[in-house]
């Protein structure tokens, strides 16, 4: 009996650090859209406990992004997905968030990066 339950829980351990997905969220404490995103960026990291969150502050150290606020997705299946913008960060993150297919998420386009490996949903 006492071994049935050590093997579930270390099954359990494996399986949920396998599937785990992190957000790297980079802002910059003078940008004004990022004053904007960040209530909303704490309200899913509260929402979330499951997800690991990196809140990176652009001014203290150089990242290879396109502008601030940047929300960049590792999912499960180990796709990178990258929001940017006060528009696309509040209308795409829950849709990646909640695994919704393209078809419960409003339209949206996403351009694979070869380079990257990477998902550029505009």
């Amino acid at each position: 009996m006492k071994i049935t339950i050590i093997i579930l829980v270390v099954g359990m351990l494996c399986v949920g650090g396998v599937s785990a997905m992190t957000i790297d969220y980079y802002h910059h404490p003078q940008c004004g859209h990022c004053q904007q995103i960040t209530p909303y960026i704490n309200g899913l990291v509260a929402k979330y406990s499951y997800v690991t969150f990196n809140i990176l502050d652009t001014s203290k150290g150089s990242y290879n992004i396109q502008g601030t606020p940047t929300l960049i997705i590792h999912t499960k299946d180990n796709r990178k997905i990258e929001l940017v913008g006060g528009y696309e960060i509040p209308t795409y993150a829950e849709c990646e968030l909640n695994e919704m297919s393209t078809l419960e998420c409003p339209t949206y386009s996403g351009n694979y990066n070869e380079d990257t490996q990477s998902w550029f949903i505009r």
